[in-house]
């Protein structure tokens, strides 16, 4: 191979390098909070040929992010990575439904935009996060669950939920209730709703979290003014306390949630 060949194979590679090692890419729309310079790793939904007002043409691209949120990216025909349509997907690689990485994007605060510095990664299926948006995107479209050990086992823990289904079972009785099998079938339900973290969450090496003695508190405490006002009724109409229960399910914060919201107040 020749010297001024290994030279470019050399620089090429170093590019690669420098893509892949570049501030990891952003999932999550909701992370665009603040203006900065970002990169996104997303699915191209949709790619536009438009014309500004000052008659100069742009590319807007239509992002999806895994929880199904579109932001618009505007591609100025004034930066090197501009091209129309047809031309831009095809020497990106790109397809429209696929992945796409941006690289060193501009965000204001409101709107998303190309610079010079901005870069198509050219292989996005080679980036380290690429098999987590596949699990993501699976999810999203199929709610597929990942066969990933260590999302099961998160997944799993769920079943650390029985102190807290049995505390609200305890309450009930109390109170003169019956424990049928659909009002089992019901709080154990209720329950494991509001305590799972969340799959997408766990697929981004979140842990499911496990119920605090502050979350318990709070659900008793909801729990315990639903009782009084149903007390008259819980003991005597069987579908009560099926209300009840399908009340707590639109009145409780899940646990991902109230632990969130602790944290901002600490």
């Amino acid at each position: 191979m020749k010297r001024i060949e290994v030279y470019i194979v050399i620089e090429l590679l170093l590019e690669k390098v420098i893509l892949m090692s570049n501030e990891e890419p952003i999932l999550f729309f909701r992370e665009l909070q603040n203006p900065r310079e970002v990169s996104i790793f997303a699915t191209l939904k949709a790619a536009l040929d438009l014309v500004a007002k000052n008659k100069q043409p742009y590319l807007r691209l239509v992002l999806t992010d895994p929880s199904s949120k579109d932001i618009f990216v505007q591609i100025w025909s004034n930066d090197d990575i501009y091209a129309p349509v047809d031309m831009f997907l095809r020497k990106n690689l790109l397809q429209i439904g696929g992945p796409i990485h941006l690289i060193r994007l501009v965000y204001d605060g409101e709107y998303i935009g190309s610079a010079m510095k901005t870069k198509v990664d050219p292989i996005p299926t080679q980036h380290p996060i690429y098999r987590k948006y596949i699990e993501l995107s699976n999810y999203r479209l199929l709610r597929i669950i990942p066969e990933d050990p260590k999302v099961l086992n998160e997944i799993r823990k769920l079943l650390k939920i029985q102190p807290l289904v049995e505390a609200i079972l305890e309450r009930l009785t109390d109170v003169g209730v019956a424990i049928y099998e659909q009002l089992f079938w019901e709080v154990t339900k209720l329950v494991c709703d509001k305590t799972y973290t969340g799959t997408i969450h766990l697929i981004m090496d979140q842990p499911q979290l496990q119920i605090t003695p502050q979350y318990s508190s709070y659900f008793l405490k909801q729990l315990e003014n639903l009782i009084i006002a149903f007390e008259h009724d819980l003991a005597t109409e069987r579908i009560a306390p099926i209300i009840l229960i399908r009340r707590l399910q639109k009145d409780i914060i899940s646990l991902f949630e109230f632990i969130k919201l602790h944290e901002k107040k600490d």
